[in-house]
């Protein structure tokens, strides 16, 4: 039975959206892969196709900033600045290649939008993270997490690619470097954003990092191509990965979600916010293996980074046992607490049934008592078990 009749009219909408992004996402692929239409017009839809899902996410971060409220609005209105600047990017490179049809001067403005939006995006991220929902741990282990992640990320960004651009004698060799490298930044902020987002935002922040995921394989795509010499005015199908990646921004920005309640207390975690960061490691364990397979030697550089990962992990294992011992150890201390104050409890109700039975009438100051006395103690009684829940 379809779910589709279940549905309310905001979330129907954004499935529709979601299918047109599937489906256009789909189509360009084809067309920069096929090259049906010929090179000419094949340029044209690679770099307005790319302007245009641009500007559309731009709008659409917009339009979520004026109807959230605090550090959400901020959030998005530095992710519409961040897009702005690459819409601006590709307008100035497709001003090259589409109207003057001349190759684009690398470097150019265009760099200038592409990576002036980098900081936009970190500070948009940045704003999402929700400090008082349910951060898994103190805000040192946060950025303790985040430099685990960033080095599995350099690691895979090494094995498949970034090596050789780092490697390469291009007289553009830093610039090309930039864009890789931010998108490691943009990751794990993004990454770390995830692992301490609310119930409200979880759905919004995992459509960001697919989002960020696609445009960071088209950002590695050129670098490398280009620090080779053999990135070609016609578009390659790795564009996809820009014309994807900010169309599912735009879905983030876009994302129906419920108006979010006030809890007495934080919300869990889910299972996959806590494995995310970590899953970073088969992906760093992947670069490994794909350096092998590919007769790539494991040099110093990705050594070191091995090395230093392992260094981190066993220090963070660590730190994750000793607070589970005190974990352990409260729990013990609280059910310790819980049984005596049951028992409190029960010899108090227990006096109260005795005294009742051996006097038809208790005073009423005695009664009044007794019976605050039992309240005390289921309170009590109420509180640990919450505590331990």
């Amino acid at each position: 039975m379809s779910a589709w009749p279940t549905w309310d009219t905001r979330t129907r909408k954004f499935a529709v959206a979601a299918a047109v992004v599937l489906v256009a996402s789909i189509a360009y692929a084809f067309i920069l892969k096929t090259g049906v239409f010929g090179d000419r017009p094949v340029t044209i839809i690679d770099d307005l196709g790319e302007a245009v899902a641009a500007a559309i996410a731009s709008a659409a971060c917009a339009w979520a900033a004026i109807r959230a409220t605090g550090k959400e609005r901020l959030g998005w209105t530095l992710m519409s600045i961040s897009t702005g600047l690459w819409a601006a990017g590709e307008l100035v490179w497709s001003y090259y290649e589409v109207w003057q049809q001349v190759a684009v001067p690398y470097p150019s403005l265009a760099d200038a939008g592409f990576l002036g939006a980098v900081p936009f995006a970190i500070g948009g991220i940045r704003a999402f993270w929700s400090e008082a929902a349910h951060g898994t741990s103190a805000r040192w282990r946060v950025w303790f997490d985040g430099v685990i992640v960033a080095i599995a990320l350099t690691c895979t960004a090494w094995a498949f690619g970034l090596r050789e651009v780092y490697q390469s004698d291009s007289s553009t060799r830093l610039l090309d470097l930039a864009y890789p490298v931010t998108d490691i930044v943009v990751g794990t902020v993004l990454i770390l954003a995830i692992r301490r987002a609310t119930h409200q935002q979880a759905g919004k922040m995992a459509l960001l990092l697919a989002g960020v995921a696609c445009y960071s394989v088209a950002d590695s795509a050129f670098a490398y191509l280009n620090a080779h010499g053999t990135y070609d005015s016609v578009g390659s199908v790795l564009n996809t990965g820009w014309f994807a990646g900010f169309l599912l921004i735009a879905l983030a920005a876009t994302y129906p979600v419920e108006p979010a309640r006030a809890t007495s207390k934080p919300a869990r975690l889910d299972l996959w916010q806590l494995a995310l960061p970590w899953m970073t490691l088969l992906l760093a364990s992947a670069g490994d293996v794909y350096s092998s397979l590919s007769g790539h030697d494991i040099d110093l550089f990705m050594s070191s980074l091995t090395a230093a990962l392992a260094l981190l992990l066993t220090i963070n294992m660590i730190i994750e046992r000793r607070e589970f011992l005190e974990m352990l150890t409260e729990i013990e201390e609280s059910h310790s607490t819980l049984n005596r104050d049951f028992r409190t409890g029960l010899v108090g109700i227990e006096q109260f049934s005795k005294q009742m039975a051996d006097s038809e009438q208790l005073d009423v100051a005695e009664a009044r008592r007794l019976a605050a006395e039992i309240n005390r103690n289921a309170e009590r009684l109420d509180r640990l078990v919450e505590q331990m829940l």
